[in-house]
């Protein structure tokens, strides 16, 4: 009796154990995973793709512009830079990553490198971008916040 009440204790461990093991399994930071498909989205000069990972309320300050507020303003804004310019080059670097439950914040520096499609030299962006990701309820994480600012031109010597 008593080898039976180990065997089902172990048992009932290990059952719990498996949702634990899991959630190890998903990503730390939800954040991390819209980052990576933003950068990926952006690759493919895929406005639609860009603009799906935000949420309908979401809010989106780019360089240069006042925020844009809302999933249709923010796929008008995608849409609209990327059939004048191809992407060669998109990447988020020195991110620093916080969540809590269903909220996921960050920050760092981003690089996009453009070409103009009607032809020209290609131009390259560096800045800071802060951002806030939420878990949706259907299990996805999309941008709710999303703020980025060009660094300043470096000074002239």
């Amino acid at each position: 009796m008593k080898r039976a009440g180990i065997v089902v204790l172990l048992a009932c461990a290990a059952l719990a154990a498996g949702p634990l093991a899991a959630a190890d399994a998903a990503p730390k930071h939800g954040l991390m995973t819209v980052d990576s498909a933003w950068v990926k989205a952006m690759l493919a000069n895929d406005a639609a793709a860009c603009a799906a990972l935000y949420a309908d309320d979401a809010v989106l300050v780019l360089p240069g512009m006042g925020a844009l507020k809302g999933k249709k303003a923010i796929a008008d804004a995608y849409a609209g830079w990327l059939k004048d310019v191809k992407v060669t080059d998109a990447a988020v670097m020195d991110t620093k990553y916080q969540s809590s439950g269903h909220v996921s914040a960050g920050w760092g520096a981003f690089k996009i490198t453009t070409v103009p499609k009607a032809g020209g030299a290609s131009t390259t962006e560096v800045g800071t971008w802060c951002a806030v990701a939420a878990h949706q309820k259907d299990g996805s994480w999309k941008y709710v916040a999303d703020h980025a600012s060009d660094d300043p031109a470096p000074a002239k010597k």
